[in-house]
């Protein structure tokens, strides 16, 4: 039997930061440890020009193009940097020829559109959906939602997605949402993220609590990204009702909202920040907290998906969500009990569940319990095994 050949695209990879990348690498590198040949183009921002254009890794060959700097702060900036980049990663999709599968992941529309002409010759064209645009961008209010821009980019989007011979997104939530789009349901698989981090020894969490001065505390922690897809504005009424201290809330991160979060938060004492945790003490550093918060704006159900929530349930603690109900994690907590979802702007209820873990350490364990059981279902050998049927 022919090796098979599989070409993923996505703009970053590591060692260059962020969370796509890592789980690429990671569904890369266990595909070509299963025998196939793994390909990924990528990009080489201006502080990795230090990387080589191409190179082998665990198996991996990497193919790494110059791009221009995707900075946040200038919506101009970054559509000069796709538009640079876009044309480089064609190139060599076109020229790799009648491949076995060739899979984008997902950044705006115009990429998805790009690949899937690119990728003419291979086998099958496949997408891995981890957002869904513009929708995503009309709801952060990047675009109008009655703007001609928005409407181009839906319907080029819309062309490009059917013309995928599969999109695997992350949940039942996204799949609804490009099948209301037109895309055909039968070719839409629902793979979910996984967790990076294992299970953490219960020694390991304590010497974690006790290096952080958590001893004694009900610690309810946010760690990861403070992006603008997340509801800050119900935590930070929970943290008002909560004012006397029985919860200490930690958040551990960055992003374009820690700013209004930390003068939102400047108020109260039993509120601190950290900033991001090295990957090698994530495990420990989320099994040390006593609850988890994770939480999506409203009218974002279906265009992401937290997939922070995997690493939660690894660790074995709480979720408290704040998000839409219709959500995949709310979905997720109401059948496994590992959790509360609470709807946003409900400030009341999550300061009464956070509440009721706090007074409560055999529900808070019993939650914890069900979270690790429900961990199961979200390994990298389960996707892997599920996205072998995909390829296939």
């Amino acid at each position: 039997m022919a090796t098979p050949t599989y070409l993923f695209t996505n703009r970053v990879y590591p060692p260059v930061a962020g969370a796509t990348g890592v789980l690429l690498k990671e569904l890369a590198e266990n595909l070509a440890g299963g025998g196939a040949r793994v390909l990924v183009v990528t990009s080489r921002g201006p502080r990795d020009l230090n990387l080589p254009k191409r190179e082998s890794i665990n198996g991996v060959e990497l193919i790494r193009v110059g791009s221009a700097s995707f900075s946040r702060a200038s919506l101009f900036r970054r559509a000069l940097s796709y538009l640079w980049l876009y044309p480089q990663f064609a190139w060599h999709v076109w020229r790799m020829g009648a491949i076995d599968a060739a899979i984008s992941m997902t950044d705006p529309p115009m990429q998805v559109a790009v690949m899937a002409v690119a990728a003419h010759w291979a086998r099958r064209r496949i997408h891995w959906s981890q957002d869904v645009y513009p929708e995503l961008a009309v709801e952060l209010g990047v675009l109008r939602s009655r703007g001609l821009l928005a409407k181009v980019l839906r319907r080029v989007s819309t062309w490009a997605l059917r013309l995928q011979d599969e999109v695997v997104v992350l949940g039942r939530d996204m799949r609804g949402r490009l099948v209301s789009r037109g895309v055909d349901a039968s070719r839409i698989d629902v793979i979910a993220n996984w967790s990076p981090i294992e299970a953490v020894a219960p020694d390991q969490a304590e010497a974690m609590r006790v290096r952080l001065g958590w001893t004694g505390k009900f610690i309810a922690l946010y760690s990861g990204n403070l992006g603008l897809a997340h509801d800050f504005d119900t935590l930070v009424e929970a943290v008002r009702v909560l004012k006397d201290g029985a919860i200490q809330f930690v958040f551990a991160g960055e992003g374009p909202q820690l700013g209004s979060v930390r003068e939102a938060m400047s108020p109260f004492s039993h509120v601190s920040f950290l900033p991001p945790q090295p990957r090698n003490d994530l495990g420990s550093f989320l099994a040390a907290a006593d609850a988890h918060l994770v939480t999506v704006r409203a009218g974002l159900s279906g265009l992401v998906v937290p997939s922070k929530i995997y690493g939660i349930l690894a660790v074995g603690r709480p979720v408290l969500y704040v998000g839409p109900e219709e959500s995949e994690v709310a979905q997720l907590l109401r059948s496994s009990q590992a959790g509360v979802a609470v709807k946003n702007g409900d400030a009341a209820k999550l300061a009464d569940s956070l509440l009721s873990l706090g007074g409560d350490a055999i529900k808070a364990r019993t939650m914890g319990d069900r979270a690790r059981h429900a961990a199961k279902d979200f390994t990298l050998d389960k996707a892997v095994t599920k996205w072998k049927e995909v390829l296939r």
